[in-house]
């Protein structure tokens, strides 16, 4: 069974082959590959994104860094009144910094989360949208096959390399689009 299995995935991989080369023996046959992070680094889609990211990350920090000073001055007041306190107001202090603490922890998990989750929501809105344009890029352009340059093209001739077209092409579409909604 593993044998049969075998010659049939190199069968079909022989007849995609050979499909692919009749294909570009055409003179009507037109490829190119994109760059899929550098059109999402440099279309204005993916510089919104960027900028959203940014305040979202800077808000976090600011929470984060006030938080930190609170912790940072509850530990100074603990050590230098410790002494003088005593041991059931010290305790208190000490649980009440306790708690600070993993409250400070907790809220640097959930802002790395949420981070992550922002980034995951942007990424997949960007792809989905980056899908229909290709589509509508690659028929307005007479293209049989576009590549994404990451996903297994270890060289291709920089000539077909039509990233910056698509980011023109994504850059028009998103204005056309967003302005809908």
């Amino acid at each position: 069974m593993k044998k049969f299995i075998t010659i049939m995935m190199v069968i079909t991989g022989l007849l995609f082959f050979s499909f692919s080369l009749s294909l570009a023996a055409g003179s009507n046959f037109k490829f190119g590959y994109i760059d899929l992070q550098k059109v999402m680094a440099l279309s204005k889609q993916g510089g919104i994104a960027k900028q959203k990211m940014k305040a979202r990350q800077d808000k976090l920090r600011g929470e984060l860094q006030k938080r930190q000073s609170e912790i940072a001055k509850m530990k100074e007041e603990l050590e230098s009144q410790g002494m003088m306190l005593s041991p059931e107001k010290r305790q208190e202090k000490e649980n009440e910094y306790q708690k600070k603490v993993r409250d400070f922890k907790i809220f640097v998990s959930d802002s790395e989360k949420e981070m992550k989750a922002l980034q995951g929501e942007f990424l997949k809105k960007m792809l989905k949208e980056l899908e229909v344009v290709t589509e509508e890029f690659g028929k307005a352009n007479h293209f049989q096959l576009l590549l994404e340059k990451r996903s297994g093209i270890i060289y291709a001739d920089r000539a077909y390399d039509v990233s910056d077209e698509l980011i023109k092409a994504y850059d028009k579409w998103a204005a056309k689009n967003h302005k809908k909604k």
